[in-house]
């Protein structure tokens, strides 16, 4: 199988993934990857692919592509919790799209001064499949430009099914986002400590609990029910450790009587990045004046 090239999809400064100021991907809780910083204001397919999942606030997208890399693309930090605000998705769960096809828009500008942070991290979620040959770090690049370089692993699989007795447990979540990257990647990091499989379940469609891909796809939010099954060796003991992770809150439980805020429907923003800055271009001046509170190598922006 030939090498597969992922293009930038936004316009900014890329960064290795340790200047992300979150240990989920700055750790490489989620997989390994980029970020970039963005200056413009549209996020845009990297290679073709097929969308598996966008979150319901807007803030991220996973794709999968026919080589079977799938992709997480997060804008921002901390960004679930606008509810959508500045988000506009172009795409929806199941659409086939090709490289450079705008996948999100957003308001840059009401992200800047709501958001912990704009760099957006850019994943491969199972980089036990795929290895990063070439990665453009600490530049500007432009939308559609060379990113990163990824080539299969020789003997690459899917992890087989171990089989065993299967045991079950349905839960309430009480995650006020619901499962997003952050829960996906410590729900993975967990169950990676056991031989079990486990599965999460909602409305008769399941996810892999390593895959974080897996795990936003099924759009779990507050209130849910889900039922967990573990088939393995050590299944009882994975379902404990994982049901107990999701009940425990991980730092995000809702107080009691309190409902998730109903994602706003979001506006398209404005064409283009602001004066002098467009999606597919350089801005005409570098760098650009401080504008916020992203990460990026001259300070805060």
């Amino acid at each position: 199988m030939k090498p597969l090239i992922l293009t930038s999809p936004l316009q900014g400064w890329a960064s290795p993934l340790e200047a992300v100021p979150d240990p989920v991907f700055a750790e490489r809780m989620m997989g390994d990857g980029i970020a970039v910083d963005p200056t413009g204001d549209c996020l845009h397919a990297p290679c073709d692919a097929v969308v598996l999942s966008v979150h319901a606030s807007g803030h991220a997208i996973t794709l999968r592509t026919a080589e079977g890399a799938e992709l997480l693309m997060h804008i921002g930090l901390d960004t679930v919790a606008l509810g959508g605000r500045g988000f506009s998705p172009c795409v929806t769960e199941g659409a086939t799209v090709e490289r450079g096809d705008p996948l999100i828009r957003f308001d840059l500008d009401l992200l800047v001064c709501e958001a912990r942070a704009v760099i957006t991290p850019v994943i491969v979620t199972n980089p036990e499949r795929f290895t990063i040959l070439r990665r453009e770090t600490d530049r500007l690049v432009g939308v559609g430009e060379a990113l990163m370089t990824l080539e299969p692993r020789d003997g690459a699989a899917d992890v087989a099914i171990v089989e065993g007795d299967t045991v079950r447990r349905t839960i309430v979540v009480p995650l006020v986002h619901g499962i997003h990257a952050r829960p996906a990647a410590r729900i993975g990091e967990i169950a990676r400590k056991f031989v079990s499989e486990v599965k999460i379940t909602k409305d008769e469609r399941d996810g892999n609990v390593r895959s974080p891909v897996a795990l936003m796809a099924l759009g779990v939010k507050l209130g849910d029910e889900i039922t967990i099954a573990a088939t393995g060796p050590d299944a009882a003991d994975a379902l404990a450790a994982i049901g107990d992770l999701i009940l425990g809150g991980m730092g995000e439980k809702a107080p009691p009587g309190v409902n998730a805020p109903a994602p706003t429907a979001p506006s398209f923003p404005r064409e283009g990045g602001g004066p002098g800055i467009s999606n597919d271009s350089a801005p005409d001046s570098w760098p650009p004046p401080p504008r916020g509170n992203s990460q990026s190598p001259w300070g805060r922006f």
